[in-house]
């Protein structure tokens, strides 16, 4: 099966339904070996962490297959996206399966016997016994004691979060993008625009692994000479 919809955690859920997999919540996956294309599918009810995941994972399949990414909207579907997802669904599953090869049972060689001839007896020869001299004992080396270090305690820096996006909401918009997450530090977030009245957490828990999220264009936000946060906008 080579059509999936993206969970919100990131999980490939593979799909045989059309009408279910082509539902405004839902963020699909569409790899078409007759094209030799790997569609995306954004519904427009659908949320920010399925799409990030699906950028993750188109990435990963492109490395995998080599084919081109085709990016849609719900309002942007085409017959060539359709066409894909009708070879999906009517894929044969599995795979051909070999058929074991004849066992076969090599022939063996005539052995031929041995006569076993009468050995010479020999007399063993005795070894010369070595004398022992008792050698001095080796000095014990006194252990060096180890050096100790004073330890200083070393101050973290707490990055105020809620006046950095203060700051970014004063800036004008990227022209026909939107901003779907703001990198401050080591941790991403949804963009404040983006999170529902019942979503309390914005922070973006990702897996482990790498991937590359090449569907965002990066704009910095400098302060005093250094980055403070990174903005993710995505084309409209």
């Amino acid at each position: 099966m080579t059509l999936y919809i993206i969970q919100s955690t990131g999980e490939m859920t593979e799909c045989a339904n059309k009408e279910v997999a082509l539902a405004s919540s839902n963020v699909l996956v569409v790899i078409s070996h007759n094209q030799k294309k790997i569609y995306t599918w954004l519904g427009s009810q659908s949320s920010p962490h399925s799409k990030f995941a699906c950028a993750r994972e188109t990435a990963r399949l492109r490395m995998e297959l080599g084919y081109k990414i085709v990016n849609l909207e719900e309002e942007s579907t085409n017959n060539d996206f359709l066409e894909a997802i009708d070879e999906a669904i009517n894929a044969p599953s599995g795979g051909s399966v070999a058929k074991p090869k004849p066992k076969t049972t090599p022939i063996k060689a005539p052995v031929k016997k041995e006569t076993s001839k009468p050995k010479p007896k020999t007399t063993p020869k005795k070894a010369p016994v070595k004398k022992e001299t008792s050698k001095p004992k080796p000095k014990e080396k006194k252990e060096a004691e180890p050096r100790r270090y004073e330890t200083k305690a070393v101050k973290t820096k707490i990055i105020d979060v809620e006046n950095i996006f203060k700051q970014l909401e004063v800036l004008p918009p990227m022209e026909d993008s939107i901003r779907d997450y703001i990198l401050v530090g080591d941790s991403l977030f949804i963009a404040p625009e983006n999170i529902e009245k019942s979503d309390s957490e914005s922070k973006v828990q990702l897996p482990d692994g790498s991937f590359v999220a090449d569907d965002y264009v990066p704009r910095l936000f400098l302060e005093n000479g250094k980055i403070i946060a990174v903005e993710l906008w995505r084309q409209n």
